[in-house]
């Protein structure tokens, strides 16, 4: 778990990098007791970081960590592009 939040089922395939940034980014701020959205995106970008380097620890030879490492790279940019 992150920041509260439970793993989920693998929908992230169907999602854009911008939308899951705006959804971690939202679950963050839920869970916060401050409304600051600096602190939140802070938390969206641990959990980023936790998520790419775990993935780095397997070795998977079909593309689909590669495609995941991909995506939450991706992910990790649209957070950083959020308003404050």
């Amino acid at each position: 778990m992150c920041g509260g939040i439970k793993r989920t089922n693998l929908k992230t395939i169907d999602m854009t990098a911008k939308a899951k940034a705006k959804e971690l980014v939202d679950k963050m701020k839920s869970k916060m007791y401050s409304d600051g959205d600096y602190d939140a995106k802070q938390c969206a970008l641990i959990c980023v970081n936790e998520i790419n380097d775990e993935l780095d620890n397997f070795s998977n030879d079909d593309g689909y960590q590669f495609s995941r490492v991909e995506f939450y790279t991706e992910v990790k940019q649209e957070i950083e592009k959020l308003k404050q």
